[in-house]
């Protein structure tokens, strides 16, 4: 009975965690890994980065947009999911980019996504989380309601 149960939690997990990550190599030739997370990972990525990161830059892409990068994309491992509603995801660049320290995605699939990049460093056309933390608050906030549709 044991074995049953714990041979049934690892279907369960296994599958679970391998249909939430894929592999993507695009039409310019950017190999990007996709994970979808959950919310609450979302918000302790976000805490976490804005503590440590010393800029952000922020990003729109309205849903005509994602869908049509999505079919210029070619999955090259995992299976890329349907999104349907609100979603959460991280990316990583294969190779990694030494200057991100990491980047988030919070998407509707009816209104398009939000990209939010952190950097280690302060860039050209990034903001400065130590200087312009109001204009950060700002920018996200907007962002957030064009997801949701406000």
């Amino acid at each position: 009975m044991k074995k049953i149960v714990f041979f049934y939690l690892f279907l369960v997990t296994g599958f679970s965690v391998y249909s939430q990550s894929w592999t993507v190599r695009g039409e310019d030739g950017f190999t990007e890994e996709y994970t979808i997370i959950t919310k609450e990972q979302f918000d302790r990525i976000i805490s976490a980065q804005e503590t440590v990161a010393l800029a952000a830059e922020f990003h729109f892409f309205d849903a005509v947009e994602v869908n049509r990068n999505i079919n210029n994309s070619r999955v090259i491992r995992g299976t890329r999911p349907t999104l349907n509603g609100y979603y959460y995801m991280t990316v990583r660049d294969v190779p990694e980019d030494p200057d991100v320290r990491s980047v988030v995605i919070y998407g509707n699939s009816r209104t398009g996504r939000m990209v939010i990049v952190f950097y280690s460093r302060l860039l050209p056309g990034t903001i400065s989380l130590r200087l312009n933390r109001n204009e950060y608050v700002r920018q996200f906030n907007q962002l957030i309601r064009l997801v949701n549709g406000e």
